[in-house]
């Protein structure tokens, strides 16, 4: 085993080497990168729709809150709940990717997606809503697995940081939208801003369309060769990377420490990113209501202040999460990407003061935190591919970002709700997010400060290893 540039990306892709080493100048590999660029923007499309409906919730918050006579912590399970399908599903995705492919596994992913929306609809019990989420919540765990997958078969390593930071928006095109369409949407579908009904319709309709461009559009490389396409051509059978292949991504211990320490980063921004349209919501209608305004009309007016103003944390994350794609791609070794991960553990201590700044500087505030958000998401993204030191086990490494950030999604929401409480203190918030950034922040320390591995191109020397053409000859079949 060689060490030999152990601390760089760029090493030749083993899909792309010829006998001498070199990469080859082929038609078929300028075709397969512009087959890459239509697939990637096609899971874009249908990952911003996941994401909008994983934010559903948050600017109907109250609404929900009065249907069904729940105080804030209960109704936050609304959020968390979803998570709990994210952690159950994110290892056995991973597997099942393997069983069935990429391709399957998406569209069973939207489709559960689309049969949760119709469950949560029409919902007339706190029970059914949560059913309904946790349908969803499938839906988003398996999209994560399998869009890092089909990214990782187009784009050589040293070369997916950039598709990575441009996949990466769809979080924060996919929240921003949610927080400023959700009421416009339940207004003009039905003339009351609170219809949740309304707006969970119409997600439902946008995740039935992501399900057909899905189908149309979303497809993995034929390799055609590799030990399982050999299998499938001498048998006639389809053949599957053994899973043994795939528990070895189950060892990596820093993909591990990165996840854990993105759980408690990502449980700093969602105390305050979830609750915001809340804390707008009730200072808005204060104030409306002592200017004079009719209560009906004053609480139409904050519902869609607060989704909007909440949105600017979510919105100032899309410049940056580009920005972040284009230095990933020129930033390539591993030293200079282990700077961006603690530049961004750094800046989530930015989310303390978000509730302790004086009201007239919050939407200035929530620009300031989008931009940690994109900067943090697409760093957290690009990782997987150089801490998993073979492309078979990707999916793994996934599975362990989406698992961990089930975690922080299922706690926070609910913890942040008993904790500022049904007198709503929101200013007991402050001292929650400095605990889990500081947390956070010793996890990326330590990531950073352990050996990164040797990929499996540095040990055959651009040889193709029997892993990575077993994940390219299977992947192709879906």
């Amino acid at each position: 085993m060689s060490n030999t540039d152990s601390s760089t990306l760029k090493t030749p892709d083993p899909a792309d080497t010829g006998p001498s080493g070199r990469p080859p100048a082929s038609d078929e590999a300028r075709s397969l990168q512009r087959k890459g660029w239509i697939v990637l923007f096609a899971m874009l499309f249908c990952g911003i729709i996941v994401i909008m409906n994983q934010f559903k919730v948050p600017t109907f918050m109250g609404a929900l809150m009065n249907d069904f006579h729940t105080d804030p912590g209960t109704t936050g399970w609304l959020m968390s709940v979803i998570a709990v399908a994210g952690i159950v599903t994110a290892f056995p995705s991973a597997f099942l990717l393997n069983r069935f492919g990429p391709k399957r596994i998406g569209l069973f992913g939207l489709a559960f997606m689309v049969v949760g929306c119709a469950v949560g609809a029409p919902a007339t019990s706190f029970a059914q809503l949560i059913v309904g989420r946790l349908l969803e919540g499938i839906g988003v765990a398996m999209m994560g697995v399998v869009a890092t997958t089909v990214i990782s078969m187009y784009f050589p390593r040293e070369k997916a940081g950039l598709p990575m930071g441009i996949w990466n928006l769809w979080y924060v095109v996919g929240s921003t939208l949610a927080y400023n369409i959700g009421v416009p949407v339940a207004l003009a579908l039905t003339g009351d801003p609170h219809n949740w009904h309304a707006w969970w319709w119409f997600s439902d309709v946008l995740a039935l369309v992501a399900f057909v461009v899905f189908a149309l559009f979303v497809s993995v490389p034929h390799a055609g060769r590799g030990i399982a396409a050999k299998k499938e051509r001498e048998t006639g059978r389809p053949a599957h990377r053994p899973a043994s292949i795939l528990l070895e991504g189950f060892k990596v211990k820093r993909m591990w420490l990165f996840g854990l320490g993105f759980c408690f980063l990502m449980f700093t921004s969602l105390s305050v990113l979830t609750w915001v349209p809340s804390y707008v919501q009730e200072i808005e209608l204060s104030k409306m209501v002592a200017g004079g305004m009719d209560m009906a009309a004053a609480q139409a007016q904050a519902g869609v202040a607060g989704g909007s103003m909440a949105s600017l944390g979510f919105a100032a994350s899309i410049p940056m999460a580009l920005v972040t794609a284009f230095l990933l791609g020129k930033f390539q070794t591993i030293k200079s990407r282990n700077v961006m991960v603690i530049i961004a553990a750094l800046c989530a201590f930015f989310y303390i003061g978000a509730f302790l700044i004086p009201y007239e500087y919050l939407p200035y505030y929530l620009v300031l935190l989008g931009l940690e958000s994109g900067w943090t998401s697409g760093v957290v993204w690009s990782m997987v591919p150089v801490t998993m030191p073979k492309r078979v086990t990707m999916p793994i490494g996934m599975a362990i970002i989406i698992f961990f950030q089930g975690i922080s999604n299922l706690l926070c929401t609910p913890v942040v709700g008993y904790v500022i409480g049904e007198a709503q203190v929101w200013t007991n918030v402050a001292p929650l997010c400095a605990v889990t950034a500081v947390c956070g922040l010793v996890c990326w320390i330590v990531y950073v400060a352990t050996k990164p591995p040797v990929f499996d191109e540095d040990e055959g020397r651009g040889a193709p290893s029997d892993d990575v053409e077993a994940f390219e000859g299977d992947g192709a079949r879906a």
